[in-house]
């Protein structure tokens, strides 16, 4: 026979979704609650659980300052159940198998089970979906971490085959570009046209088309890394053309730092990638495409070679000239 737990609470109906929110003891959440990281993929989603985290929390759950406001966000089982208010109750009730390992923490991990390391017990504010599938979950983890700093990038852009979601590729993409046009270490430093007016070498929107496509979860050569490695490859990439296009580079007679060639450029990175087996240094790089340095990229050459066709022929032109693929070792940057 199953024992239920039944605690006041308070349901909210957001455009999203349907959740509750309540005040357990962590007696109780420590009792049902559970992560694995093994199952992620299958039942849940969560950042890695760190027992060297939760020894820090631990730790400030036995200052005399503790407070622990942030609320704990759970997927509850399927047999949970919401009774409302009655005419005389502000709130209504949430009932839920007292069983062990049935609600899944998609949020707070850290927070509750820091409570493994100390006798204090404390009321926490938790809020509850009942049931929800992976995707929600992805999404909520998404929502509330994305911004905050200390966060594993890996970690959220991990999670992006779960979703699908194009918002999340957007940002992802503005920010890399962002950084390209305000790293002065970047060969675009001020020369992308964020606003798609203005001084600059090419627009933001060119940019953009051909970084989504490298780091789209579906096939992308960068989607698996984090946003951190993502950009050091990229700027040693287009450094490495810099550096082998020095006269071609950021000049009005030459196509290479237009759409067109950008296009190219990002068009051949997936075969360059393989070439440079993990070894993504600039002076690797320019080693895999050293030999390109005797293509015509002039104006008077390839001005008129805006199509979509066009680029294609350019690109392929290009990855014959490349290298046959090799294979090395550890990433280097």
């Amino acid at each position: 026979m199953t024992n239920y737990i039944q605690l006041p609470a308070w349901e909210i109906n957001h455009p999203g979704g349907k959740f509750y929110t309540f005040i357990c003891d962590t007696e109780t959440l420590l009792r049902i609650a559970y992560v694995s990281m093994e199952e992620r993929n299958k039942t849940g989603v969560q950042r890695p659980l760190s027992e060297r985290r939760c020894k820090e929390v631990a730790k400030f759950i036995n200052s005399i300052d503790a407070v622990i406001a942030n609320n704990i966000i759970l997927n509850l089982p399927e047999e949970t159940e919401y009774i409302p208010p009655n005419t005389e109750s502000l709130t209504g009730i949430l009932k839920f198998p007292d069983r062990e390992n049935s609600a899944w923490v998609v949020d707070g991990q850290h927070r509750l089970f820091g409570f493994n390391y100390t006798e204090k017990r404390l009321n926490l504010l938790c809020t509850g979906f009942i049931n929800i599938g992976i995707e929600s979950q992805a999404k909520i983890f998404i929502t509330i971490n994305n911004e905050q700093k200390g966060i594993n990038p890996s970690v959220i852009y991990d999670l992006l085959p779960l979703i699908k979601d194009a918002d999340f590729k957007e940002k992802r993409t503005h920010s890399l570009v962002k950084q390209l046009n305000q790293d002065p270490e970047s060969p675009w430093y001020n020369e992308i046209k964020m606003l798609g007016i203005g001084k600059g070498l090419v627009s933001q929107a060119a940019f953009a088309r051909n970084i989504e496509i490298l780091i789209d979860s579906n096939g992308g050569v960068l989607s698996p890394y984090n946003e951190n490695l993502q950009y050091a490859i990229l700027v040693n990439y287009f450094n490495a053309f810099k550096a082998v296009f020095s006269e071609e580079w950021g000049s009005s007679k030459y196509v290479l730092t237009k759409a067109v060639g950008l296009s190219a450029m990002c068009g051949i990175f997936p075969k360059v990638h393989s070439l440079c087996s993990k070894d993504f240094t600039v002076e690797n790089i320019i080693k895999q495409i050293f030999n390109l340095q005797k293509f015509d990229f002039s104006s008077a050459n390839l001005g008129k070679s805006t199509n979509k066709v066009a680029i294609q022929k350019i690109t392929a032109d290009l990855n014959k000239m490349l290298p046959e693929i090799s294979d090395t070792s550890d990433i280097k940057i």
